[in-house]
């Protein structure tokens, strides 16, 4: 990725730099030795109708980004790519139907931020089918993660999901985000993201009361969308700048943290 910091001279925190008061994040590869059920979950799933162009086109693409995955993982990124394009046939899901682009323009895409993301709770607002969230949790065993949509059959589509993947450490909920998180009944997390907000400003003002003080809210940008200064209590960080590994489709990631 290409690191672009602010005019300002702010000092951010670099890749996978927490907030202030959090370990360090660890590394992306699992560690040996795990508990034997775990094993035992991704080989049962291997099993299952994993589609096998899925698992080599999300080993590669993920090889591309820098990203070390288990084969557990590997198995579990799959049987959400298979599932998601199962219902999608009878809910509208996402627009994108061709296996290919799904790994890379959904799955791919949403670990570029697993390197970034802070030990801790993660929001992920308006996920859809779980884009970013699932598979930041799948990569990222440190994070407990709270996927939110108003969509109600969204949301039964990932309960589905999560009840397949028997992931621990990750819930669905329906709502709609108003900014009141205690009457959402919705934690305050160290992290925050959305691919549903399309613009900047309005995805920061949204995001602001759901950070912790010290916390990051991620903004997923094209390669020419505006990125403020700040917003609120919300000051940038730093930028970077990345590219799909299959399609070379450019893309931005702009890294705001709240004043503690």
């Amino acid at each position: 990725m290409k690191d672009r910091r602010p005019a300002s001279g702010r000092g951010g925190p670099r890749a996978g730099a927490n907030p202030p008061g959090h370990a360090n994040t660890p590394s992306l590869r699992s560690p040996a030795g795990g508990p034997a059920r775990e094993g035992e979950r991704g080989a049962d799933l291997l099993a299952r109708s994993v589609e096998p162009q899925h698992l080599r086109l999300l080993e590669e693409g993920a090889a591309a980004i820098g990203l070390r995955l288990d084969r557990e993982q590997v198995a579990l990124l799959s049987r959400h790519v298979d599932l998601l394009l199962r219902w999608n046939r009878s809910i509208n899901l996402t627009s994108i139907t061709d296996p290919a682009e799904v790994v890379e323009k959904h799955v791919i895409d949403s670990l570029a931020l697993a390197p970034l993301v802070p030990a801790g709770t993660l929001l992920d607002a308006g996920t859809g089918a779980g884009f970013p969230g699932l598979p930041l949790r799948i990569a990222r065993p440190d994070l407990e993660v709270v996927l939110v949509d108003s969509v109600q059959k969204k949301v039964a589509f990932l309960k589905t999901v999560l009840a397949e993947l028997r992931l621990p450490g990750v819930r669905a909920v329906a709502v709609r985000l108003q900014g009141h998180p205690a009457g959402e009944h919705l934690p305050r997390v160290h992290s925050a993201v959305s691919r549903a907000v399309a613009e900047p400003r309005a995805w920061l003002a949204l995001a602001e009361p759901y950070v912790l003080p010290g916390g990051l809210a991620f903004c997923m940008l094209g390669p020419s969308d505006p990125v403020p200064e700040k917003q609120g209590d919300l000051v940038l960080q730093r930028e970077l700048g990345y590219r799909l590994p299959f399609s070379r489709a450019e893309r931005r990631l702009a890294v705001f943290q709240r004043k503690s």
